[in-house]
């Protein structure tokens, strides 16, 4: 017996442009000086719809550094005034070359003009997306790819950075190609540096730009941001400049392209949503003498790379630095615990996965391998509680550990507890 037409799996994808028309301080990094110069490449919210016109997830990722609470709901609100049954997920890119929204990552007041222009923006692509629902054949393509990011931290480790890729298509057409990509890559989108005062959504928009060149006029290209927490383009950029933003760009693209011909069909249906808010222990702090002892350390070391010409280990250096100058900051009011929003959904073959941080990427591949299925990994979604480092990794005095304020084990427990949601019942809306 075949399915009511209002119970299949439909999809509507949709952007709208989010870059503030005020000059905005950009996110991300001390070093800048001054607001925002001049717009290179627009921000924008990407949204993907999956479900029924009654009972539709949306997934809208914006060209951010991250999204807190506060603008989650606020978008939300919007999008549910108009479609009551509406799921929505907020995620960031994690661009260091959009505004400075408040939040906190926040370095500078929060401007309620450029927190209203992305709002508006997101509200709008979502919106546009649940209208444009209609029926699609699907497909999945997923595998590694080289030449892009490491470890920023240990490069000579080795990671599995995996591209994962759900691929649409008009249901009557016969195109070999998809007409809509929405993706998951587990890196830092940040090729460009930190004195950058031009807006950018960086490699994810250039990966936006190239594989949508090449798929056609019509086409809809997405990608959020997996796993990334110790994941960048530290050790393969060539220089931080927008040519080898669009070279790195190009790399990411025409893996997607190869991948592309190996898609394999998968069956969506309405989906099924799972959410869990946990409680993590924060970690004690690191004492001052070991503080005083590292830095000391750390700073001789550091110099006999740059004298040696060894940039990116000097880089890597400087940012564990940064992370004895600053940990801790920005969560000094959190009081014991954070709350971690943990949110899934299953889409018939396909399952989705948003965390609310920096998971590190091991995280993300055991998530992702659990269960035999295809899952699309989403990190900076639904808020930001920092660096989601391993247990093994407080082992190591990086910047990623210094800098989160979480206790060893609240990685291991956040990927429990999405693995218990798709294990039980899954229920509940977002």
């Amino acid at each position: 017996m075949s399915m009511a037409l209002d119970q299949v799996c439909k999809a509507g994808w949709a952007s709208a442009v989010i870059t503030p028309e005020v000059p905005a301080w950009m996110a991300g990094y001390a070093a800048r000086v001054s607001p925002a110069a001049t717009v290179h490449d627009p921000l924008e919210a990407q949204a993907l719809a999956l479900g029924t016109p009654t009972n539709a997830l949306v997934v809208v990722v914006c060209d951010l550094l991250a999204v807190d609470e506060r603008l989650v709901e606020a978008v939300r609100d919007r999008v549910r005034a108009q479609r009551p049954g509406a799921s929505v997920w907020l995620s960031a890119t994690h661009t260091h070359s959009g505004p400075d929204i408040g939040g906190p990552l926040s370095e500078h007041p929060p401007d309620p003009a450029v927190r209203e222009s992305i709002v508006a923006g997101a509200t709008r692509a979502a919106l546009s997306a649940t209208a444009a629902l209609r029926p699609v054949r699907a497909s999945w393509a997923s595998g590694e790819v080289r030449g892009v990011a490491t470890n920023r931290d240990h490069p000579e480790t080795g990671e599995d950075l995996t591209l994962d890729l759900l691929c649409l298509f008009e249901a009557e057409s016969h195109a070999s190609m998809p007409i809509a990509v929405f993706g998951s890559f587990p890196c830092h989108p940040t090729v460009l540096g930190a004195t950058n005062l031009d807006i950018s959504a960086d490699l994810s928009g250039a990966f936006r730009r190239q594989l949508g060149a090449a798929l056609g006029p019509n086409a809809w290209v997405a990608l959020a941001t997996g796993a990334a927490g110790d994941i960048s383009t530290r050790h393969t950029r060539r220089a931080q400049d927008f040519a080898e933003l669009e070279r790195l760009g190009g790399v990411l693209a025409e893996h997607a392209r190869s991948l592309l011909a190996g898609a394999r069909p998968i069956q969506i249906m309405p989906p099924t949503l799972g959410n869990r808010s946990i409680s993590l222990d924060l970690k004690s702090p690191l004492s001052d003498n070991a503080a005083a002892a590292a830095q000391t350390s750390l700073t001789a070391r550091r110099a006999e790379l740059l004298r040696t010409g060894q940039a990116a280990e000097a880089r890597t250096l400087e940012t564990i630095l940064q992370g004895l100058a600053h940990a801790g900051q920005a969560h000094s009011a959190a009081g014991p615990q954070l709350v971690a929003p943990i949110s899934v959904a299953r889409v018939g073959e396909l399952d989705l996965v948003a965390l609310p941080g920096e998971p590190y990427n091991r995280l993300g591949v055991e998530i992702r391998g659990s269960g035999g299925r295809p899952v699309l990994l989403l990190g900076y979604t639904n808020g930001y509680i920092g660096y989601i480092p391993t247990r093994q990794a407080y082992a190591s005095l990086d910047y990623e550990v210094l800098m989160s304020p979480l206790a060893p084990g609240a990685g291991e427990r956040l990927r429990a507890a999405a693995s218990q949601l798709f294990a039980s019942d899954i229920g509940g809306s977002t």
